[in-house]
């Protein structure tokens, strides 16, 4: 269980990136039906100590135990390294970081020459119907229309840092 928790600690992300589905005029209907709706969630520093990975006793988290009950839990996941740029890496591309080269916080993997052209998981489902979005830093996000990096996602939410602040 620590193992899955550890992965998205390792990431270092705060994301939401919501899959739905997208099809033309005549067969989206039908389209909704056969594929269902995907939202993945990576959370920076979680540790297991929610609800539904037996969690600590002060941590409340109801809301995530119930969305973890209703969906795909991972309870057996591993990290391919210890600093989130290799590992987010490995995550959205399916390549270890000795295939990649991506061993540090940089390079950002369209960087280099032989990997600008990966198919990411966004861009696997995109090229599949699905409409991509993102918030948080799974790209280290917030990137402006234009750039390169906003072609990994059909629409960018707010950068990591942008939100509500405890005091």
């Amino acid at each position: 269980m620590r193992f899955a928790c550890q992965l998205f600690a390792t990431l270092s992300l705060v994301l939401t990136i919501c899959f739905s589905t997208t099809a033309s005029a005549d067969d989206a209907d039908e389209s909704a039906a056969r594929r269902p709706n995907v939202l993945f969630i990576a959370i920076d520093d979680l540790n297991d100590w929610i609800g539904c990975l037996d969690g600590h006793p002060l941590a409340k988290t109801p809301l995530m135990d119930a969305l973890a009950a209703r969906g795909t839990l991972f309870t057996n996941a591993h990290c391919q390294a210890p600093l989130c740029n290799p590992s987010r890496t490995s995550l959205l591309t399916g390549l270890r970081p000795s295939t990649t080269g991506v061993y540090g916080l940089a390079p950002w993997i369209r960087s280099a020459d032989k990997f600008k052209d990966v198919v990411t998981l966004p861009r696997h489902f995109a090229a599949n119907g699905y409409r991509t979005l993102a918030a948080g830093k799974i790209f280290h996000g917030g990137y402006p229309p234009g750039k390169e990096h906003a072609a990994e996602m059909h629409v960018w939410g707010p950068p990591s840092g942008v939100g509500v602040r405890p005091p």
